[in-house]
């Protein structure tokens, strides 16, 4: 067995080497644990241990992978300014760190190197690009992010724009003179990417202030797209027949108001159009009031079928305001062949429909021969309806009926008439009611109206939907499907009476997205 012992020895003489307290160098150590944190996609934020010895630290930054060529960044940074904060110049891409220490009586440090990568990025979230006339476009981003250029990718080829420092400093570039296509817009800084996005531009015909739009329409070729300007009003006689396969599109900004002079229906769809054709109406303000006043009376609807045949692809309105309507969006009634492939309203916002009659809705078909293949609301908001929401009486060519993040208040409100009324339809894929919020059905003295209607074989399907205490259906009952929020609607949205359906409260994931 081995036994170590430690002895402490006292010296006759005092012959001790002096403890050295203090090493002395001629250069100073490298800095240690050199790390980089990403924060907001491009800003990195480096530190290193920390060395008595130094006085100051020197840093480079490049723009690859430890080669170091392309130094796009230097500071002399104090031992009391860690960590180092700085915005790379764009998003996913590959940079390299070194920092050395200094002090002026020895030698530098040797560099420590890191190598790291930004993450992705999107300077144009949040931001959208304006159409502000015939081929030309405002582009936005984040102001004062590092931008050089913009690139239009088509399949025709690449066109590039170069961004001035101003325009960099107000994140806004006005492009004219973009033909019509489909592009990727990528801008950049340098060669690099910071953000990318898809846009269709558009436009054949510009109709401005004071002009003709129905004559506009009367011009128009199969497939044109007809932009009205920002804010302008147009008039024109009702009952008017679309001949060709159009879109009708605002300008963005203050959404265009259409209007019919007299007559009892803004439009009725022409046999001609065929069935790989559409019609779509985009960002306008649709008025139901005759000359816009409402003590002239409303008209039925933008839509009224009566014994007028057709076969379109879709009929679509994204983007608008329909208030005032009479009866009904879209009515097919039969007499001759009436078949939409499919019927969409798509981030639109639909009020005071049905008051001069409730026995129609935002859709309604009411014959065998009435049929539309697929009918899709979506994202959008429903509110005052005094008729149903959807009647679809007996047609049987029908495939769905997609109902998806909607927000619907008094819809409907009025005794005797449905959410959906779909009972003797043909529906092979069913009814589906996505991520909706239903608000109150109270009027008067009678607080609740129907709910969905539908043969035993078409099924209903209602998914992460919620509903207001004041929710309440008489029959055919939906309630037990949504989720009760716990308030009245009035408790649940800003001032929904006056068209605002923000949250009041962090409420749900659920409804019309530009309320969240």
């Amino acid at each position: 067995m081995g036994i170590v012992a430690l002895f402490a020895i006292n010296a006759c003489e005092d012959d001790i080497t002096p403890v050295i307290e203090e090493l002395e160098f001629d250069r100073v150590f490298t800095p240690l644990e050199l790390e980089a944190k990403i924060s907001n996609q491009t800003v990195v934020s480096l530190s290193w241990g920390f060395n008595k010895k130094v006085q100051s630290y020197e840093l480079e930054i490049s723009d690859d992978s430890l080669s170091f060529a392309n130094i796009i960044h230097t500071a002399t940074v104090g031992p009391d300014e860690l960590p180092y904060v700085y915005e790379l110049p764009a998003g996913n891409s590959q940079y390299s760190a070194r920092v050395k220490g200094m002090n002026d009586s020895i030698a530098d440090s040797k560099w420590a190197e890191l190598a790291f990568k930004s993450l992705p990025e999107n300077i144009f979230n949040r931001y959208d690009v304006a159409m502000t006339g015939l081929n030309s476009i405002d582009v936005s981003w984040t102001p004062g992010k590092a931008v050089t250029s913009l690139s239009f990718v088509s399949t025709e080829g690449e066109i590039t724009a170069e961004i001035t420092a101003e325009e960099q400093a107000a994140g806004m570039k006005s492009i004219t003179d973009l033909p019509n296509g489909e592009y990727v817009i990528t801008i950049l800084n340098g060669n690099k990417g910071r953000g990318v996005q898809d846009y269709v531009m558009e436009g054949d015909v510009f109709v401005d202030a004071g002009e003709d739009l129905a004559a506009a329409i009367s011009g128009a070729e199969s497939g044109d797209v007809l932009i009205l300007a920002a804010g302008a009003e147009f008039g024109f006689e009702g009952d008017m027949m679309l001949e060709r396969a159009i879109k009708i599109k605002g300008l963005d900004g203050e959404l265009p108001v259409i209007y019919a002079t007299d007559g009892d229906r803004m439009f009725y769809i022409g046999a001609s159009i065929l069935p790989t054709e559409e019609i779509v109406f985009e960002n306008l303000f649709m008025s139901g009031y005759t000359n816009m006043d409402a003590s002239q009376g409303q008209i039925r609807g933008v839509f009224d079928m009566e014994s007028e045949a057709c076969n379109i692809g879709a009929v679509k309105f994204i983007g608008c305001k329909m208030f005032y309507m009479g009866r009904q969006i879209m009515r097919l009634r039969g007499g001759s062949d009436q078949t939409i492939g499919e019927f969409l309203v798509d981030d639109c916002i639909i009020h005071n429909l049905g008051k001069s009659s409730g026995s129609y809705g935002v859709f309604c078909a009411t014959e065998g021969n009435t049929n539309a293949t697929v009918v899709k609301i979506t994202n959008s908001t429903i509110d005052s309806l005094k008729c149903h929401f959807i009647r679809y009486d007996e047609p049987v060519s029908c495939e769905s009926i997609i109902v998806e993040n909607c927000t619907f208040n008094k819809t409907p409100f009025s005794s005797g008439r449905y959410l959906m009324d779909i009972r003797d339809a043909v529906i092979t894929s069913g009814v589906e009611v996505t991520n909706c919020i239903f608000g109150t059905t109270s009027y008067g003295d009678e607080p609740s109206i129907t709910g969905i209607r539908a043969p035993e074989d078409v099924m209903v399907t209602i998914t992460n939907s919620y509903a207001t205490t004041d929710f309440v259906n008489s029959d055919y009952s939906i309630v037990d499907q949504l989720t009760s929020l716990g308030v009245t609607y009035d408790g649940l949205w800003e001032d929904p009476d006056n068209g605002d359906f923000s949250f009041a409260f962090d409420a749900v994931d659920a409804g019309d997205p530009r309320w969240k």
